[in-house]
């Protein structure tokens, strides 16, 4: 869980700033402040307080520019995160499977920003790549697993080959000896 805490700027280059940015968690809006898209990390600042959070690229399994206004009343940069990150000491146990999905969205004042926003966030992310998603030495095909498949190919290929396109192949054809050979 993310609590909103003392919050500090974010280190390394700052791809885009955005000020003027109200902040939802869930259903829950956390007030207006800054956005910060950084190659290290995703935060927004409140603008009224020192409060703020830091999102770590691997846990944003997606985003998206979102102007669905029946779930949400406003155009937005919406994420989903794979980790629980809520703001309130009253989270519902309840509904454990909800626990592990957060709604994060992002609502600048000036709507034709979203796209921006959403590449600079796309940038940043391709630097994060999550470890999880990479194909590990078991996932890889197995010598003998790919050698038979390559071989079915083969012999697949083979078949058709060797058929004239009428379903019989070229060993049943008469030919008379030596209509192949070469001139001398």
């Amino acid at each position: 869980m993310v609590v909103m805490s003392s919050y500090r700027e974010p280190s390394g280059e700052i791809r885009h700033q955005e000020s003027n940015t109200r902040a939802f968690v869930n259903e829950r809006e956390l007030g207006s402040g800054t956005l910060y898209i950084a190659e290290s990390i995703l935060s927004w600042k409140s603008s009224t307080s020192e409060d703020g959070f830091s999102l770590e690229y691997p846990h944003i399994s997606l985003h998206a520019v979102s102007k669905d206004f029946s779930n949400f009343p406003h155009e937005c940069l919406y994420l989903m995160l794979d980790a629980d990150v809520d703001n309130t000491a009253e989270a519902d146990d309840d509904d454990e499977e909800e626990d592990n999905l957060t709604i994060v969205r992002f609502v600048p004042a000036d709507k034709g920003i979203l796209q921006q926003l959403f590449e600079a966030l796309k940038d940043c992310q391709l630097l994060h790549p999550d470890p999880n998603d990479s194909i590990s030495e078991e996932d890889e095909f197995d010598g003998d697993d790919g050698a038979d498949a390559i071989s079915d190919i083969t012999i697949q290929m083979n078949s058709i080959n060797n058929g004239n396109g009428n379903g019989h192949s070229d060993d049943a054809m008469d030919a008379e000896p030596g209509q192949f050979d070469d001139a001398e």
